[in-house]
């Protein structure tokens, strides 16, 4: 053993420096990959109590564990006698690369990051962007999760979400939904009156009940549009659409979501 020890340090390398090396490895990975799950999880928790959304705690908790890495190999490679100036010169290339091959990626995750920040929405608000209407279900590395009115799930560009005209339905407390009612053997004015009758009386619609919007008539069957601003709350929803079926207590009438 000490002959090849000697042999060793003839050609200049020295067992006791490799081992050093080898043990200040194994600690700084250790106390990394312990403080990053332990910031992780203390962001993913207060965050979620903040009304971040599961979601959006959990791509900050990541966001957390990732930086608490990048510092752990930052220190490391000094710790072994790395280059300041060599390994900030090659940090700066890498991230130039990188920046331009994943453009748009990062545009959309630094986007998700400062909407998580802002909160111009939380989970569960009714928003608009664009042409895309719907309930936010969450905020991913990339897209933001809204599910339309039809059941469907559309991920939105973060970046998209950041830039473009936002309106949020559920910050006043109410939202608009859209109704279409056919009613069979009914006229206009009697479908008007239908609608301020069963729905006058509930608090959880705002007043005045705007004017329908005629589709189609004719003397067996009519159609309308129906704008309503209601509570925020998918129960009442259910109740506004009940009230106008039951007010009629027949099956002339049909009523469907937009």
């Amino acid at each position: 053993m000490d002959e090849v020890s000697s042999a060793l340090s003839d050609i200049g390398i020295d067992l006791g420096a490799i081992f050093a090396g080898i043990v200040l490895v194994a600690i700084v990975l250790l106390v990394a990959l312990y403080v990053s799950r332990w910031l992780r999880r203390r962001v993913e928790r207060t965050l979620s109590a903040r009304s971040f959304g599961r979601n959006g705690a959990v791509l900050l908790g990541r966001l957390t564990a990732l930086l608490v890495y990048l510092i752990a190999f930052i220190a490391l490679l000094a710790s072994l006698g790395v280059s300041w100036t060599g390994l900030l010169t090659f940090l700066g290339a890498g991230t130039v690369a990188l920046s331009l091959a994943l453009q748009d990626v990062l545009k959309n995750f630094f986007s998700g990051i400062f909407l998580l920040m802002e909160r111009p929405f939380r989970v569960g608000d009714f928003i608009k962007v664009k042409d895309i209407e719907g309930e936010v279900q969450g905020i991913d590395v990339r897209t933001t999760v809204v599910k339309i009115s039809d059941g469907s799930v559309v991920m939105i560009p973060n970046s998209l979400v950041f830039t473009e005209v936002l309106t949020n339905r559920s910050k006043s407390g109410t939202r608009r939904i859209d109704l279409t009612i056919v009613a069979l053997g009914k006229s206009i004015i009697e479908i008007e009156r239908i609608i301020h009758d069963a729905l006058g009386a509930m608090p959880e619609v705002s007043k005045p009940i705007a004017a329908p919007i005629v589709k189609s008539a004719s003397s067996l069957e009519t159609s309308i549009d129906l704008s309503l601003l209601i509570e925020d709350s998918r129960e009442v929803e259910q109740r506004v659409i009940h009230a106008l079926v039951a007010f009629v207590d027949d099956d002339s009438i049909m009523v469907t979501r937009l």
